[in-house]
């Protein structure tokens, strides 16, 4: 029996990555919504999810953050060491973070989301708060109240709702719901009191570092002078284990800070520029560019006039990849 009573109304495939489109009558079986929200033209994802896991318990990666509240069944799962996710737990899997399932029965409550979905409400770290805790190194599970996951089944339900809808505000109110899904996630890890292990994973402590410092001038020789490493050692750990390089994650990062200044303010691009870490605003949308598709001052017209928000960075398409890296 579904541990908050909820009705399994159709599901999606979670296997670690952005499960495939869920089956709801609204969508079809050619639905664009996973496709939708990969590209960033919806920020924001939320449906219904059941773990599947493919064979040999396959590694992925990827550039969002996903939120999964367990309703029924469990899960074995390998991220930050092997731990079973069973009914009643929340998972937390921040951007970058490997992570593969195992053995599986697990279905539940699922959001996925851009780092740059809450638009200009406070810094990355304000917004992520929970996820970039799990980071740092804290226990990628957290064990909630039965009041909290009630309420945060309640405010993962509506936001399911809201994404599939294409009515004016939607967009807003999904932001509104996501904050209220990361502020109980947040009332949780305040409870549990976890602290943080003795030691992190290099990647890990690549990637913390390239957060909480990509709007300054940043290189992969400045992260590794700061984790105390070679330059070739700390390139191969990061690429090996998120399939991304140190300066494709620095340029995430910037780019989703550009995105967000670029929706939520009225600087102009010169001012943006500087604030996301680049001295000359030409290499700047030059690489918005190539990145996007379009310049900063075209994206920004798209994103304010009420459709779909634009494409986030296309830096992971036609990567290689380790093999079970999606």
């Amino acid at each position: 029996m579904d541990l908050l009573g909820v009705e399994p109304a159709g599901f999606a495939r979670y296997e670690g990555a952005m499960p495939p489109v869920p089956r709801q009558p609204s969508w079809g079986p050619d639905s664009s919504s996973r496709l939708d929200f990969e590209k960033g033209r919806v920020p924001i994802w939320a449906g219904r999810l059941q773990v599947h896991p493919r064979g040999g318990c396959a590694t992925a990666v990827h550039a969002y953050a996903v939120v999964m509240l367990v309703t029924r069944g469990e899960s074995k799962m390998r991220h930050a060491g092997d731990l079973v996710v069973r009914a009643g737990d929340v998972h937390l899997i921040p951007p970058g973070d490997a992570h593969g399932a195992g053995a599986s029965n697990a279905e539940g409550w699922g959001v996925a989301f851009h780092p740059d979905a809450l638009g200009e409400d406070g810094g990355a770290a304000n917004r992520l708060g929970p996820l970039l805790r799990v980071r740092k190194g804290c226990h990628p599970v957290l064990r909630p109240t039965l009041p909290q996951r009630r309420r945060l089944a309640r405010w993962m339900r509506l936001l399911s709702k809201e994404v599939e809808r294409n009515e004016p505000g939607h967009e807003e109110a999904a932001r509104a719901l996501l904050r209220l899904v990361l502020i109980e996630l947040e009332r949780m890890t305040v409870q549990t009191g976890a602290s943080e292990p003795p030691s992190l994973g290099l990647s890990r402590k690549a990637l913390t570092y390239i957060e909480t410092h990509c709007l300054e001038p940043l290189s992969l020789a400045q992260v590794a002078k700061a984790l105390g490493r070679s330059s070739a050692h700390v390139a191969g750990v990061v690429r090996q284990e998120t399939g991304r390089t140190v300066g494709e994650w620095i340029l995430e990062c910037r780019m989703a800070e550009a995105r967000r200044r670029l929706r939520g303010t009225d600087e102009r691009v010169d001012i943006i520029a500087e604030r996301v870490g680049y001295a000359d605003v030409t290499h700047f949308i030059r690489q918005f560019r190539r990145v996007h598709g379009v310049t900063p001052a075209a994206w920004r017209r798209k994103a304010t006039a009420g459709g779909h928000e634009p494409s986030p960075p296309k830096v992971t398409e036609g990567m290689p990849r380790r093999a079970g890296v999606k």
